[in-house]
């Protein structure tokens, strides 16, 4: 049987490769960007584990991750959860990239599944790299909310995540344009991303 991937995580790295094609047409950033699309997540985050460690710019120069790891984009988008907010003052930027696209930004609805240490984005968040994580938005016991867990059901990590399933193109589109606007925003703030004081994952020393 063929594990296809389309929503995890070929959806993310499509948005990759269009937020690096939206992003190079436009005026250049105050800061660099590299884009990097990794494997092996669920093997213990094996390939950003890798990059984190083995970078290809000095570690102490990436101020920000901004990572997106399956869009279910099954119904228009009208919110985004961003696990991470409270953390840092990439709220900011969050907010701004959001309000700009006509979304709300949240936290978590499912704070106990822990998602902001499950993906790549803490790879980076272990280096003290300030970050966030992006997915499609619901409110606890919606039809969204419904939708996302009949898919972690069924089709998450099975060989039914593949392009039979419905996909809001529209929803899909939307979310890369709030994601060109984030890393835009990360990329030309006027000082280095900050964590909160309160911050559980600030680095201590």
């Amino acid at each position: 049987s063929i594990f296809n991937g389309t929503l995890d995580n070929a959806s993310g790295v499509a948005t990759l490769i269009e937020a690096a094609k939206a992003i190079a047409r436009g005026p250049r950033p105050k800061r660099s960007i590299v884009f990097v699309a990794v494997t092996g997540e669920e093997k213990g985050l094996l390939g950003s584990r890798y990059f984190a460690n083995h970078p290809t710019v000095p570690a102490r120069a990436i101020v920000a991750n901004a990572n997106t790891d399956m869009l279910t984009a099954f119904y228009p988008l009208k919110q985004v959860i961003v696990n991470g907010l409270e953390e840092s003052d990439l709220a900011r930027d969050v907010t701004l990239a959001a309000m700009k696209n006509g979304l709300l930004a949240e936290t978590d609805p499912e704070p106990e599944r822990n998602s902001f240490t499950r993906s790549d984005q803490y790879s980076f968040i272990k280096l003290g790299i300030p970050s966030v994580s992006l997915k499609f938005g619901f409110t606890l016991g919606s039809p969204e909310h419904e939708a996302v867990k009949k898919f972690r059901a069924e089709r998450y990590h099975a060989v039914g995540d593949d392009l039979t399933q419905p996909i809001d193109l529209a929803a899909v589109a939307k979310f890369n344009a709030f994601y060109v606007d984030l890393v835009r925003e990360m990329a030309n703030r006027p000082t280095r991303p900050r964590w909160n004081a309160d911050s559980y994952f600030r680095p201590k020393s």
